[in-house]
C-alpha cells in the first residue's frame, strides 16, 4: 500500500471542538425560554413548564430516532410540527416561518457548550503546516454552527463548515463526508477527520474512505454509541493538540 498525504483536517463540533453537557435540570431551565418564543408567535401550547419539556423531550427523541434509521436530516421548518407538536391543536403552518428560531435556540441553549481550551492553539498550528480544515456537524438548526465558531474567534480557520440541516445527510451517512471533501477540492483518502462518536464519526468517515480518522472522547461519547459501534479509530486522543503529531503530510501505513 502506497503511503497517504493527508492535506485537511476535518472536525466535529459539538463534544470534539466543543465540549458539550447536558441534563434534565439543565433543559428544564432552557424550556422557560422556549416557551417564551411560542408565545410571541401566539403558538403557546398552554403547558405547565415540565409538561412542556416532556412534550421536547420526546418529540425531539421520535425526531432523533428518524433520523437515525434514515441518516436524514429535515430542514428546521418543518421539525416542530412533524414531530414535537403533533398532538397539541397548533396550526402546524405557523411553525414553518419560525422553525429555525426554535432550532437555533434548542442547540444553543438546551445544552452547554464550551470551546476546548487547546483549539485555538491546535487550529493555529494546523493552517501554519498549511492543512486546509473543516467543519462537519449533524445539527437542527442551520445557523448555530457558523454563529459558535465566530464566538469563539475561529470561523477563519476553516474553509467548509458543513451542517446536516443545511445539507439534508448526516453523519454516519458517507455523503456528507464525501461532501466536505469535494468542498475542498480533495480526495477523501487526502482527508482527516476528527470526531467524539464511532456510531457517527468514525463510522462515516470510515464508509467515505478518509485517510485517517481520530477520536477524542467527549459527554456524548457514551450517550450516542452503542455496543455494537465497534469500528476503531486509527488514534484515540486525549487533547486534541495531539492531532497534531497524528497528521504529518505524509502519513504511512
Amino acid at each position: 500500500m502506497n503511503s497517504k498525504t493527508i492535506r485537511a483536517v476535518i472536525f466535529d463540533l459539538g463534544g470534539t471542538l466543543e465540549d458539550v453537557y447536558f441534563d434534565d435540570a439543565w433543559r428544564l431551565q432552557a424550556t422557560v425560554g422556549f416557551r417564551e418564543i411560542l408565545a410571541k408567535h401566539d403558538l403557546d401550547p398552554g403547558l405547565a413548564i415540565p409538561d412542556l419539556y416532556a412534550t421536547l423531550k420526546s418529540g425531539m427523541q421520535q425526531y432523533q430516532n428518524w433520523r437515525e434509521e434514515t441518516e436524514r436530516e429535515l430542514p428546521p421548518e418543518r421539525v416542530w410540527g412533524e414531530f414535537v407538536f403533533t398532538h397539541d391543536n397548533l396550526p402546524k403552518d405557523k411553525f414553518e416561518p419560525i422553525g429555525e428560531e426554535l432550532a437555533f435556540y434548542w442547540d444553543k441553549h438546551f445544552s452547554q457548550r464550551t470551546l476546548r481550551p487547546e483549539v485555538p492553539a491546535l487550529l493555529k498550528a494546523l493552517r501554519e503546516r498549511d492543512f486546509r480544515l473543516g467543519v462537519i456537524s449533524n445539527i437542527t438548526s442551520r445557523g448555530l454552527v457558523p454563529y459558535q465558531l465566530t464566538e469563539y474567534g475561529i470561523r477563519a480557520y476553516f474553509q467548509v463548515v458543513l451542517a446536516s440541516s443545511v445539507f439534508g445527510w448526516r453523519k454516519p451517512s458517507a455523503r456528507i463526508f464525501l461532501e466536505a471533501a469535494r468542498l475542498l477540492r480533495l480526495t477523501p483518502a487526502e482527508c482527516a477527520y476528527v470526531g467524539d462518536t464511532v456510531s457517527r464519526d468514525v463510522i462515516g468517515a470510515r464508509r467515505a474512505g478518509y485517510g485517517l480518522v481520530i477520536q477524542i472522547k467527549s459527554f456524548l461519547t457514551a450517550r450516542s454509541d452503542r455496543a455494537t459501534d465497534v469500528e476503531p479509530p486509527d488514534a484515540i486522543v486525549q487533547d486534541l493538540m495531539q492531532v497534531v503529531a497524528l497528521v504529518p503530510s505524509e502519513i504511512k501505513p
